[in-house]
């Protein structure tokens, strides 16, 4: 099998390349197939989003940034920490965010009226999880300033969700499909950014690392 990148996407990538003054994809391992066949399949997918004005996100494993694009134009990235994962190989294509995380709304004073401060970016949470269709869930934490605990109960959430399925084909004797999980560790500010840019129906991508 040919793992080279098509002539069509390398040149869209030099383009966007010199549009933006930046490198858009990290080097690649040439020497690995696997690498460079995961490299075009993100590159693929992106070139359709791309190509709209929707704003997208591409989680990059092997780089551990979140890449937040618009017409294959890096606008933020937020570095991760550290990750685990399950089940990403069985990752589709695109994941559409089914709805922005909850967000601590402030109690509104009616005598204070309109001198009021409007929703801001230390409101958003530190702490969240995302759902996605098709099925994906990915948890954001950070377990600095108190987190801990949030994040400890994020991944209970999971896990009994595992439990229960695990429960239900012991009593069906049906396999029921595994669908794929991130947990995302990243710093409190970056973890609120991310959940201020997220907007309904939002886009993602995965770039998963070479090694399964």
């Amino acid at each position: 099998m040919n793992f080279l990148l098509p002539i069509p996407i390398l040149l869209v990538i030099t383009s966007l390349t010199w549009a933006a003054g930046q490198e858009l994809i990290p080097a690649l391992d040439t020497t690995n197939p696997s690498t460079l066949q995961e490299a075009n399949r993100v590159l693929e997918d992106e070139l359709k989003l791309a190509a709209r004005p929707q704003p997208y996100v591409l989680i990059d494993l092997e780089a551990k940034a979140i890449l937040i694009k618009s017409r294959g134009i890096e606008l933020h990235r937020l570095p991760i920490e550290n990750w685990s994962a399950s089940h990403v190989s069985n990752s589709m294509s695109t994941y559409r965010l089914r709805e922005r995380p909850p967000i601590a709304r402030r109690k509104l004073d009616p005598a204070a009226g309109s001198d009021q401060d409007p929703i801001a970016l230390a409101d958003m949470p530190t702490t969240y999880t995302l759902q996605f269709s098709p099925p994906l869930t990915i948890v954001v934490f950070s377990t600095s300033n108190g987190n801990l605990w949030r994040w400890a109960t994020q991944l209970g959430r999971i896990w009994w969700d595992r439990f229960m399925a695990w429960s239900n084909m012991l009593q069906t004797g049906v396999d029921p499909p595994a669908s794929p999980a991130l947990q995302l560790a990243v710093s409190v500010d970056h973890a609120q950014s991310f959940a201020w840019t997220l907007t309904q129906d939002m886009p993602f991508l995965i770039r998963r690392t070479s090694v399964p």
